[in-house]
């Protein structure tokens, strides 16, 4: 398994506030450490390393945790705004922490990245507590359910061996959180061929790695193979948790996929017209699930959203004579002004957004989807961004925690959403 860097891990800045030294006060100014008339003298970092020309570092030639320095305290913010003492209260382990991959730093307790940057807590019983720079709270404390796998090696605060590793239920060691996660969503997910197992990573990877399929998966159920097409709730309009996946559609779906990419243009039988689809099925029934777990106002909003776009539709592409369809069909001249972004999205609420999160989920689709549907491509990405603000309410502690545990692992990363 490859190396994983946190997405935490840039230390573009430090913290800015005041700290004593042999005892003189200094200004810090984002990590840079100035004398009275100016001078930058040193640097201080996050986690508590100390760099400079001056007293105990000097002598010991590099950097030097601040707990080593007699007398010397900082207070102050950190480079999110959120309030910092150093060394602060509570003692801790030393050592190195591996957090689904990433290489931390344990400082006296101070959970950090190789970079410096402070992301959390890690006490001598295991526990583990994240900083989360989006809430503004110091201090929450992780659960099963939103730590990821860990394994540390140092000592204790009284200097004793300590090494302690937490892996989560049914997680294999050798992958990393949002493999794990696919695998445990998908079922019969090792019987798949080579291709199918990339097609069905490739589709759930942004879930996955944002939070939102562990949220699905504990709440709504799981994707499987069956021989009725369709498991979610679009079709049947009776809403079922599990997914069940038509085999022959599945591999449908890839072949158009490894042909096309994530959208094709097709013919129907009624020439000359064509309807433009979306080959995702995975994640397109997994945004059946998706919609559960959104609040009433996400989904009413998206309610609104469908019926400006089916009333648009109608106006510039009424359904010709001879369809006995409900899909949006255009003439091949007409494919890059359409108003959905697949045609059978036009059928009801419920396929519209599931064919928008289907096309939300890979790149180059989604490119698409910001052009053609501005309005849905924006409310999928607070729906991955600011999840709190568009699930129901029991989900958002645990989202949070989640998220904030994701950043720190290298899973929800700045790329997540690149274009």
């Amino acid at each position: 398994m490859s190396t994983k860097i946190s997405t935490m891990s840039e230390q573009s800045e430090g913290p800015s506030g005041f700290i004593e030294l042999d005892g003189q006060m200094f200004v810090v100014d984002y990590g840079k450490i100035c004398a009275a008339d100016g001078a930058v003298v040193g640097f201080l970092f996050e986690d508590g390393y100390l760099k400079g020309n001056f007293g105990p570092v000097t002598e010991k030639n590099g950097l030097v945790a601040i707990d080593d320095i007699e007398g010397c305290i900082f207070r102050g913010i950190d480079s999110s705004g959120m309030e910092l003492d150093l060394p602060g209260v509570r003692v801790g382990p030393d050592g190195t922490l591996k957090y689904n991959g990433v290489v931390l730093t344990v400082i006296n307790g101070r959970l950090a990245t190789q970079n410096h940057r402070l992301v959390g807590e890690f006490d001598d019983e295991g526990e583990v507590y994240v900083r989360d720079r989006e809430l503004k709270e110091p201090r929450r404390k992780l659960d099963e359910t939103t730590q990821l796998n860990l394994y540390f090696e140092g000592n204790k605060s009284d200097g004793s061996a300590f090494t302690h590793e937490f892996g989560r239920p049914l997680y294999r060691k050798n992958l990393t959180y949002s493999d794990n996660e696919i695998i445990r969503y998908f079922d019969d997910f090792d019987k798949l061929n080579t291709p199918q197992k990339q097609y069905v990573m490739e589709s759930m990877r942004l879930w996955a790695s944002c939070g939102l399929l562990q949220i699905v998966r504990k709440s709504e159920g799981v994707a499987q193979f069956g021989n009725v097409r369709h498991g979610a709730a679009g079709v049947t309009g009776v809403r079922h948790g599990n997914v069940t996946l038509d085999k022959e559609e599945f591999e449908k779906e890839i072949m158009l996929y490894k042909r096309f990419g994530p959208l094709a243009v097709i013919a129907i039988r009624l020439q000359p017209y064509v309807e433009v689809r979306v080959n995702l099925v995975v994640s397109h029934e997994f945004g059946h699930q998706l919609e559960f777990v959104l609040s009433q106002a996400t989904q009413t909003l998206i309610t609104e959203l469908y019926e400006k776009h089916k009333a648009k539709s109608a106006r510039h592409y009424p359904l010709p004579n001879g369809y006995e369809g409900y899909a949006e069909v255009l003439t091949p001249q007409q494919v890059h002004q359409r108003v959905f972004i697949s045609g059978y999205a036009r059928t009801s609420m419920h396929e519209y957004w599931a064919e928008c999160v289907a096309a939300f989920s890979v790149r180059d689709s989604r490119k698409m989807l910001k052009e053609l549907d501005p309005a849905a491509y924006a409310i999928l990405r607070e729906v991955v961004t600011n999840p709190a603000k568009m699930i129901r309410p029991v989900f958002r502690e645990q989202i949070m925690d989640l998220q904030t545990s994701l950043r720190i692992g290298g899973e929800y990363t700045e790329e997540l959403l690149a274009e």
